[in-house]
């Protein structure tokens, strides 16, 4: 599970735009400032070393790391705020004042500073030339391959002279018109051709979700996975029309907007009103969040010809979807023949797919045209001229707040690392990594997870027999930190991306090819078992990861810098990406995670009686965030607590086990003593709440922030400090706080 903060994700290209700043900004003289700044801290320092007595037996660390830490932990900070009573602001309130949410994105924070640094590591490494030997290329193909991608992406003018033509291939090519349905409904139209072939050759789920994964009952074997999909637009929203008529509103704008761009089409506006009344009537259908997340909601495994026949309930309505063609549509052109008798297929969302035969049975024919119309040709028309981009800017610059699109070239280099990430990993590791963080950031897992295992033990709400399976799951779970190493050996790199094709000037063509390679390899992994080992994430991520089904934990490269990693002082490390590490084995037990057992099968191994231990102090948990509002928003805003409880529960988990991790260490260990210049009085107990809170820094659009109490799993930064530190006896022991101040309620909520 992603330990993801931000609002948007890159990846997803949701808001990637297009400039640095507005007008011609320099920066120069921050620049200047910042470096004055900086000197001002260290001779602070140095003051201070000179005239505080040391205390205790602690040392200052006076490395060029550990002056670095000083002086951005000296920066963020508040300290005319009071720990006890906001320890966020205390923690953050300068890093807030100093850091406004840059023109071009809807969130900023420690996350995003390390992203955007990353970034631009790549960018250097996509723009070098290939290296030549004896008129040869010597580097290897993949990275030529990706470089030739970032070239193509970045050649606007190449891209701008194609026009709308590769748009009308690709609707003709999934059974659509070339340009939007009219007033007609086209008795012909094949609406299953079209979202099976959708999903075939673009890689994109319309209606329904298809997919070969792990069989979450036995993660030994692939299986084809069914399940429900968004329309295309947040289904939160469009089920409370009045609370978000503005955004509803700005969305049909865009459809419009859109259309007209295309196309001269006199019907935009009632084609916009089709789309969100369609869009609409999906959402009606779906499951809701909240139950799929709940342990009573049931999967259902078929086979093929139970499939195609229907489950039982309205066979009739189920029969609608000829499920056999839809399937042999999509395995097209495919190494595998299914067998409607032994293959089986894995419902994930039975009551969505029943109400949605049905809801495809009897809507407007022309209506579901559209639908699909417009799902297709808004996926694809930004790949294309700048128009349709821009137009896609001015919607999220409504929808989040966006004030300036981000420069081409993060784009580009976002979609190199979707496509070429393992390519692109072998180039970051080799110029911008320490391979020796790894073996020390393995030490620090192996702490917080014997910290994990000490918990347990003295848990009282937990019976002997439920308490083991804990242990063997906890011991089970593999470790994948910093890089894949196959990836640095040249010949098993190029044979991962042999079937990968660049075509030289034709940015859709590679697109489509990219995808096509992806889409088949996906689904001739129903023929293969899945890889244990595998990494869910590139070296070039910053990010860490749970996976329930491969019960492992992923910490790539990305994020093992500062000031998550590598601080130069252990206390601020355990505190950062020690409580990350903490956090991503806590979801192996959190309100999802704790359903699979050691080998990542879905499977009940815990008693009744424990359960319902479980389950009482978890709805601790989701009261206490459910009471948490931001200010900004007003009330009408608050935090889902039912549906964040997983990472609330990972949070507060994820910070125990990393501070008794690092007490572990301090016992042993004689450079844990370790204090920051300039901040004397700051034991190194209150260094590791700190090095926890900081990395939360961030600001933020109020659309931004919007969307994420409307549909995140994560609460906003400034809680996920307050309530985790709120629930912690430790933080208020080591910063003195009085008990019923607001930084040490009396009651608290503690799970793990």
């Amino acid at each position: 599970m992603r330990y993801k903060i931000s609002v948007t994700n890159p990846s997803v290209g949701s808001n990637d735009s297009d400039t640095i700043g507005p007008g011609d900004r320099s920066f120069r003289f921050p620049l200047l400032i910042f470096l004055c700044v900086n000197l001002l801290l260290v001779l602070i320092a140095a003051i201070v070393l000179l005239k505080t007595p040391m205390l205790h037996n602690d040392k200052l660390c006076l490395s060029e790391q550990c002056i670095n830490t000083a002086s951005n932990i000296l920066r963020a900070m508040d300290r005319s705020a009071d720990p006890c009573t906001d320890f966020y602001q205390y923690s953050c309130g300068g890093w807030i004042t100093t850091n406004p949410v840059p023109d071009w994105t809807a969130t900023w924070d420690r996350l995003a500073l390390l992203r955007e640094s990353l970034m631009q590591n790549m960018k250097q490494l996509l723009e070098r030339s290939d290296e030549i030997n004896n008129g040869n290329f010597s580097e290897i193909e993949g990275i030529r391959k990706a470089r030739a991608l970032y070239r193509i992406c970045m050649d606007t003018v190449t891209l701008e002279s194609k026009g709308v033509a590769p748009i009308e291939h690709i609707l003709e090519v999934v059974g659509l018109s070339s340009t939007p349905p009219d007033n007609y409904a086209n008795e012909d139209f094949d609406w299953l051709f079209t979202i099976a072939r959708t999903r075939r050759l673009l890689g994109i789920s319309l209606l329904l979700g298809m997919n070969v994964a792990e069989d979450v009952r036995n993660s030994s074997a692939n299986k084809i996975v069914i399940e429900q999909v968004s329309p295309g637009f947040g289904e939160r929203y469009l089920l409370q029309a009045e609370k978000f008529s503005t955004e509803i509103k700005n969305y049909k704008k865009y459809i419009t907007q859109m259309l007209r761009a295309y196309t001269n089409f006199t019907e935009a506006e009632y084609f916009a009103e089709d789309i969100v009344n369609f869009s609409t009537q999906i959402a009606k259908v779906m499951t809701p969040s909240e139950t799929r997340r709940s342990p009573n909601h049931l999967f259902h495994e078929v086979n093929l010809i139970e499939l195609a026949n229907g489950p039982g309930i309205d066979n009739e309505s189920w029969r609608f979807v000829n499920w056999t063609r839809y399937l042999n549509i999509v395995f097209n052109d495919t190494t595998v023949l299914l067998h409607p008798h032994k293959d089986t297929a894995i419902l994930l969302d039975l009551p969505y797919l029943q109400k949605l035969s049905n809801l495809i049975k009897t809507s407007d024919k022309l209506v579901l045209e559209r639908f699909l119309w417009w799902s297709v040709f808004s996926t694809v028309a930004p790949l294309t001229l700048a128009k349709f981009r821009s137009l896609g800017f001015e919607f999220s610059q409504q929808l989040l707040g966006l004030q300036s699109r981000t420069p081409r070239w993060k784009g580009c280099t976002s979609n190199v690392n979707a496509n070429f990430g393992l390519a692109l990993s072998y180039l970051y590791v080799k110029s911008h990594f320490d391979k020796n963080h790894r073996d020390k950031a393995l030490e620090m897992l192996e702490d917080i997870r014997k910290a994990f295992e000490d918990a347990v033990h003295e848990l009282d709400w937990m019976d002997t027999t439920t308490r083991e399976k804990t242990l063997t799951k906890l011991h089970a779970i593999r470790a994948f930190v910093g890089y894949p190493g196959w990836i640095m050996n040249a010949t098993q790199l190029d044979k991962h991306y042999k079937q990968a094709h660049v075509v030289e000037g034709n940015l859709f063509e590679t697109y489509l090819n990219l995808t096509n390679a992806a889409v088949r390899r996906n689904l001739e992994s129903i023929r293969k078992k899945p890889d244990r080992n595998r990494w869910v994430a590139s070296a070039t991520t910053v990010n860490a990861f749970y996976s329930a089904t491969l019960n492992s934990v992923t910490f790539p490269a990305g994020i093992l810098k500062p000031p998550f990693y590598g601080n130069g002082i252990e206390a601020i490390d355990y505190g950062a990406i020690g409580a990350i590490m903490g956090h991503e084995i806590t979801h192996g037990f959190d309100d999802q995670g704790r359903r699979y057992d050691e080998h990542g099968n879905l499977k009940q191994w815990w008693s009744a009686a424990t359960l319902n231990h479980y389950h009482q102090k978890v709805q601790c948990i989701i009261n206490q965030y459910n009471n948490y509002t931001m200010p900004d928003l007003g009330d009408a805003f608050h935090v889902q607590g039912y549906n964040t409880q997983g990472e609330n529960i990972a949070d507060n988990g994820g910070l125990r086990a990393a501070f008794e991790g690092y007490k572990r260490r301090e016992a042993v260990s004689n450079s844990m003593h370790q204090r920051l210049p300039g901040l004397p009085d700051v034991t190194t107990d209150q260094l590791f709440f700190l090095g926890f809170a900081q990395i939360w820094c961030g600001n933020s659009t109020l659309g931004a922030l919007k969307s994420k109490l409307v549909d995140g799993v994560h609460s906003p930064n400034r809680i996920r400090v307050l309530g985790t530190l709120s629930n912690s006896r430790e933080f208020a022991k080591a910063w003195g706080c009085p008990a019923g101040t607001p930084m040490n309620p009396v009651n608290k909520c503690v799970l793990w």
